[in-house]
């Protein structure tokens, strides 16, 4: 049998998301500065640099491949594509989103390092990893919530918070800051002051509206103060407090399972989508800057029909 000399070529040596590594010029200098500015100054493991190292020779592969000079002429586009292929290379999602924060570090280094005018990875979102679906409430369960709230020392405030939580998707801190004045029944809204210092109105049911005209009327301490639901000493809650009491009335209602303020947004989005509100809706409605946010909820639709197939159909 013939010896065979040299290296082996062929699918042993090539990777995907580029050519074989013998095909590579030589690493530019800018990966090593990298990589001893993650050792020397930002005190990462060897074995934490060398990752670093693993996952920029993939991409500088692929850059080869695509006739692109590494790192000068890298831009979104190349990028995405490169994404594309480890997606066609069945590469998991942890590993792309891995892989991009290496490449995103490398060239924030070089934009503070004056080597490349910008950063072509700022504007590419990292691959969602399937994140866990959020809990939420069944309808039946809201309505045992409120009942059991309604069970507390301050029965007309709990009931009325639970109520106001799941009728507008209302963040807890929004709730927290809403004011008297933010209440504008005759038009059928309230006004809420979100993330970012935005407003925007929120769609107020009629049983959200009953359950806080009761306990302005019943129940509120008298108070200059202007923010809407107050402790029995007339001091604005705060989230502690609204969560404990969510926590005391799910535990009275005998519901299973961790429930939080933001279980009811979950919950109130997620009813909104079952009954054909349209996903633009719920997003202005949750003052989501990012329908990307939003889109989680579809998949919590989706998984709930895939349910009812799998139950009532005969081939499911």
């Amino acid at each position: 049998m013939a010896a065979t000399n040299g290296p082996r070529t062929g699918a042993a040596e090539a990777t995907s998301g580029g050519p074989r590594r013998a095909d590579l010029p030589p690493p530019p200098p800018e990966i090593e500065d990298f990589l001893t500015h993650l050792s020397v100054e930002c005190g990462l493991a060897k074995n934490t640099c060398e990752a670093y190292r693993r996952d920029l020779e993939r991409f500088r592969r692929f850059a080869a491949s695509q006739a692109l000079r590494f790192p000068e002429e890298i831009d979104r586009s190349a990028i995405l594509a490169f994404l594309h292929e480890e997606v066609a290379a069945g590469s998991a999602v942890t590993s792309r989103r891995r892989r991009l924060s290496s490449i995103r570090g490398f060239y924030r280094y070089l934009v503070s390092d004056g080597r490349v005018p910008r950063n072509p990875v700022r504007e590419v979102a990292l691959p969602r990893d399937g994140r866990k679906l959020p809990p939420t409430l069944s309808v039946r369960e809201i309505e045992a919530l409120i009942a059991a709230a309604a069970e507390s020392g301050t029965p007309t405030r709990d009931a009325a918070i639970v109520e106001l939580l799941y009728s507008t998707g209302l963040r807890v801190g929004e709730l927290c800051g809403l004011a008297i004045g933010d209440l504008r029944p005759e038009d059928g809204f309230l006004r809420c002051i979100g993330k970012g210092e935005k407003e925007r109105l929120v769609p107020l049911g009629d049983r959200a509206l009953a359950a806080v005209v009761r306990y302005r009327r019943e129940e509120r301490p008298e108070s200059r103060r202007s923010e809407l639901f107050l402790s029995v000493r007339g001091q604005p809650l705060t989230r502690e407090t609204i969560a404990r009491m969510v926590r005391r009335a799910t535990l009275r209602a005998g519901l299973r399972g961790r429930v939080t303020p933001h279980t009811l947004r979950h919950s109130f989005a997620t009813h909104l989508l079952e009954g054909g509100a349209g996903l633009r809706e719920v997003q202005e409605m949750l003052g989501h800057a990012d329908i990307r946010t939003t889109e989680i909820y579809t998949h919590i639709d989706h998984r709930r029909l895939k349910s009812t197939h799998r139950r009532h159909h005969p081939r499911g």
